[in-house]
């Protein structure tokens, strides 16, 4: 499996994807940043933290819309260069099995989405330090927002790989991906967001308090559920499936 990722990593280095890493979490947290800043009265009241309160806008904006399309175009990535020249042909030759093919692609993606979320916190660190953020800075309830959120990212990188090993062109998982985006905010305020993927990452980054979330006990036994069952599916689809 070491291996595997190696080589996916090796595909990868020559490719502009380094830009979507920088550019996702600087769009995100900018705009949290700017909309907090224009709405400081209406998100603060007595007893609220600065830090907390922008990382909820942080969490707005990346969870629905930056995240979700990011986990598409990393899935669409890792499948891209065997959909090129024949490559599922040449790949599937090799001594290895189906199964260590599709994890090595999604434990792939799975680092580029930690590698997206490590860089968001670190911009929401320098602007917050660069714009005077009043307040203790609870830095460990920040990374367990961020821990909580790539592990709510992975049921949707499982549905998002499943199509982009389908989908012989990249602009199929883009789409796929951004149509289920687009209502993801809506979703989210509705008792049916925990249940959708493409909210998911904002509720699991979210605090309690700014949250729909009723039950956590649910939202996270539905997250091993989904997750175990589109692994599953995914695995058995690719284990039978003939690539050309």
């Amino acid at each position: 499996m070491k291996e595997i990722i190696s080589v996916e990593r090796l595909k990868l280095k020559r490719s502009k994807i380094w830009i979507l890493y920088i550019l996702g979490p600087l769009v995100g947290v900018l705009l949290a940043f700017i909309n907090f800043r224009n709405n400081y009265d209406l998100f603060m009241q007595p007893g609220d933290s600065e830090w907390v309160e922008v990382w909820t806008q942080v969490a707005i904006f990346m969870g629905p819309f930056v995240l979700p399309i990011a986990v598409g175009i990393y899935a669409a990535f890792v499948c891209r260069g065997e959909h090129i020249g024949g490559g599922w042909k040449q790949l599937l030759t090799l001594p290895i099995g189906r199964s260590k093919i599709f994890m090595g692609k999604f434990f792939m993606a799975s680092i580029m989405v930690a590698i997206t979320l490590l860089i968001v916190l670190l911009f929401f660190l320098s602007f917050g330090f660069f714009n005077g953020l009043e307040g203790d800075l609870p830095l460990i309830q920040i990374i367990i927002f961020i821990v909580q959120g790539f592990l709510a990212c992975l049921p949707l990188l499982l549905i998002q790989l499943i199509v982009s090993l389908r989908a012989k062109t990249f602009g199929i998982p883009l789409a796929f991906s951004i149509i289920f985006t687009l209502p993801a905010i809506i979703v989210a305020s509705t008792p049916l967001g925990q249940f959708y993927p493409w909210t998911q990452p904002m509720l699991a980054m979210s605090p309690a308090d700014e949250s729909p979330i009723e039950s956590y006990f649910l939202f996270y036994c539905l997250l091993i559920a989904t997750f175990s069952l589109f692994l599953l599916f995914g695995l058995r689809s690719f284990s039978k499936r003939d690539i050309n």
